[in-house]
């Protein structure tokens, strides 16, 4: 472990220029501080710690932390990105929720001391060294839940395996999302009887979300938005690898289209303004704007954590993050279970299975460049879409159950 800390000193040290300029703002030094210990005092009773890295990693575990917390109350999650520790204090107001600890021996034992945690659940894969070597020492299981390893992340493990099975084999079981994340997930030598396939909680977190929607009026409120006359496009949580692409188009839609951005990280709004006064587009965002008229201005809706409701009042959704492979996609569960028509690049590696049955049944149309997207969007205009997009629904509806599985198994982990 030392020569572990050593190195991670190191790469702090040498990474210094790309982050200390953030440590002007006050919520970057607190960020940085709890990192290293806590916002909690000592002395609390023994907790089931959960842990999750980002905004959709939080969405996705509100269903089970719930149907958790019914019958444990010290329930402790810890987040890594700021997005999601702010969305998880907002949400999940019965729980603590904390800044996830940097991966240093002594920043791990000093986590342990204070939330005394007798299980570790660990959200899709995080493989850290020193908190796995840890919480092994301690003999405090650890298990992982929504595994998966995307096929970037699995060709760098597999290059180096000889070094990585040790950690892998540190965590006590795997609950994973197909087949086809069990044999990457055999490649480094785990046994069958740690890895169970449950499927993926976010189609089971679709369906729990899909029960609390807002009715339209309320969304359209929420939104700024007056009634649209047009149908409805959703461009979702868009890069600007997406936004090259389909930006251009755009301007041929509008005539019939009402046209709402809600990009991936809102801090790029200026960016996306921009693009859109180069094409003559009329705009206007969210958080400067007192009411809207989607008939006559693309709207961006500069906020996270509420494209649910907005996915629920579109007509067509594309999605964004799909025409890079590092980034493999975004939730596909999410317009499916509306019902949606679903456009988007070839990269869903992020979410395979439904992505490719999605294709299957013809409700995720893949489209290669800014033509592609408008000529396809021409060609579902004559066409059912209400009565297409069933087949996306059913097939969220077939993949539910995840969450029982995954509640069921714990059991033999989880103390009274």
């Amino acid at each position: 472990m030392i020569f572990l800390d050593i190195g991670y000193f190191i790469l702090l040290a040498l990474s210094i220029p790309l982050w200390i300029h953030f440590l002007i703002l006050k919520r970057y030094r607190q960020l940085f501080k709890h990192r290293f210990s806590p916002a909690m005092e000592p002395g609390i009773k023994e907790s089931l710690w959960i842990h999750a890295v980002s905004v959709g990693e939080v969405r996705s575990l509100e269903n089970l932390i719930s149907r958790l917390s019914i019958t444990h109350k010290n329930i402790i999650l810890s987040v890594t990105t700021p997005s999601g520790y702010d969305y998880a204090r907002k949400t999940l107001t019965g729980i603590r929720v904390i800044n996830s600890p940097l991966d240093f021996s002594f920043v791990i034992k000093k986590f342990l001391k204070i939330l005394k945690p007798h299980l570790l659940i660990l959200n899709e894969l995080e493989i850290w060294p020193n908190w796995l070597s840890i919480m092994e020492k301690n003999r405090i299981p650890v298990v992982v839940i929504n595994g998966r390893i995307s096929e970037s992340a699995y060709r760098k493990y597999k290059k180096c395996r000889w070094l990585f099975k040790k950690y892998f084999n540190m965590v006590d079981f795997y609950f994973l999302q197909s087949e086809v994340h069990r044999e990457r997930f055999k490649t480094f030598y785990l046994p069958e009887s740690k890895l169970k396939v449950c499927g993926n909680i976010k189609a089971d977190e679709a369906f729990a979300l899909k029960k609390s929607l807002p009715s339209k009026i309320e969304i359209l409120n929420h939104l700024k938005l007056s009634s649209p006359r047009k149908k409805i496009i959703v461009l979702a949580s868009t890069h600007a690898a997406d936004e090259k692409i389909i930006f251009p188009a755009l301007p041929a839609l509008t005539d019939k289209y009402a046209l709402i951005i809600v990009p991936r990280h809102p801090h790029r709004t200026a960016q996306i303004e921009k693009q859109l006064e180069k094409l003559g587009l009329a705009h206007a965002t969210w958080s400067r704007s007192s009411r809207i008229n989607p008939d006559e201005s693309v709207f961006i809706f500069d906020r996270i954590g509420y494209l649910f409701p907005i996915l629920a009042i579109s007509d067509l959704v594309f999605m964004g993050g799909t025409f890079q492979k590092k980034i493999g996609g975004h939730n596909l569960y999410e317009p499916a279970i509306h019902g949606k028509i679903i456009l988007g690049g070839p990269r869903f590696n992020n979410f395979p299975d439904i992505g490719a049955e999605l294709v299957k049944k013809g409700v995720y149309r893949i489209i290669r460049n800014g033509p592609d997207f408008k000529a396809t969007i021409q060609e579902l205009e004559g066409l059912d879409l209400e009565k297409m997009g069933q087949q996306a629904l059913n097939t969220v509806l077939d993949q539910k159950g995840s969450t029982k599985c995954i509640l069921n198994q714990l059991q033999s982990f989880i103390r009274d």
